[in-house]
């Protein structure tokens, strides 16, 4: 066997192992385990809370992009604070309401599903976000949580009326 053909097969073999692990790791980077979130595993507990018409929260509101995965599943759902869609917006969570505008919209829902950031997490501390958490809290009773791989998803009911 000549020197130039075992050279070639032997780098073809090392080049081979060398991309074996490339392509699990590949492979692995498209599965939900190696992510920090479960989108579908948030479609799937809001799926099992809500009913038609309630209201839906995203606390922070970078949490909209939640959507995107399962859109039709929040159809008939009422976003309170979303101001322009992602795609009148040109942005993946759209824009949402002025602080005050989120309270009044807040005041009038008799169910809230808020979907937001595992308790571990920091709080943002915008002033739309800082009104999400004081409206629910001194008007709302917090009636079901359900956790999810990096995400809780929270049934509100203004106080006396959880199910």
């Amino acid at each position: 066997m000549p020197v130039r053909a075992w050279r070639s097969g032997w780098t073809w073999l090392l080049g081979a192992a060398l991309l074996a692990p490339c392509a699990y790791w590949s492979a692995w980077l498209r599965t939900p385990e190696s992510r920090k979130d479960d989108v579908l595993a948030v479609a799937a507990a809001v799926r099992g809370t809500a009913r038609p018409g309630d209201a839906v929260l995203f606390m922070p509101s970078r949490r909209r992009e939640w959507l995107l995965s399962s859109p039709h599943l929040y159809e008939g759902l009422h976003d309170l604070a979303l101001d322009r869609a992602p795609t009148a917006s040109h942005t993946l969570q759209g824009t949402e309401l002025p602080s005050q505008e989120i309270r009044a919209r807040l005041m009038e829902a008799p169910r809230v599903l808020a979907l937001a950031d595992p308790a571990d997490q920091p709080l943002d501390a915008y002033p739309r976000e800082a009104v999400k958490r004081q409206t629910l809290a001194a008007h709302f009773d917090l009636c079901e949580v359900r956790e999810v791989r990096g995400a809780r998803v929270l049934l509100y009911a203004q106080s006396g009326n959880c199910p």
